[in-house]
């Protein structure tokens, strides 16, 4: 009787052991697939803002109005504001010269 019962303990605790292993994979799964979306929807909101803003420079050479304009449309999702030298809109750093004419465009912040 008693090598039954500690051969059905050692089996219990490898079952619990294995359920809470394929836990922690499940819930660590979820939390990187999780990651992945919000990582795929700012790249989504990069493209999209990086697309409007070379249509934009590609018709005209467009002020910086009209650059924070195009790239503010394609993505209206929060509002722009100003840090370390770049503007920043959605998840694009813009960067202007005196004259108002964009020199460079960063992704993130």
């Amino acid at each position: 009787m008693k090598r039954t019962t500690v051969s059905i303990s050692l089996l219990v605790l490898a079952l619990v052991v294995t359920n809470a292993w394929w836990a922690y994979r499940l819930l660590d799964a979820g939390v990187s697939y999780t990651y992945q979306g919000v990582s795929l929807e700012e790249n989504q909101q990069a493209l999209s803002q990086a697309l409007a803003i070379i249509k934009v420079l590609g018709a005209n050479k467009a002020s910086r109005e009209q650059v924070v304009e195009a790239a503010q449309k394609s993505w209206p999702s929060t509002e722009p504001f100003e840090k370390d030298g770049y503007f920043w809109v959605g998840r694009l750093g813009l960067r202007f010269n005196e004259t108002g004419n964009l020199v460079e465009a960063v992704s993130g912040y």
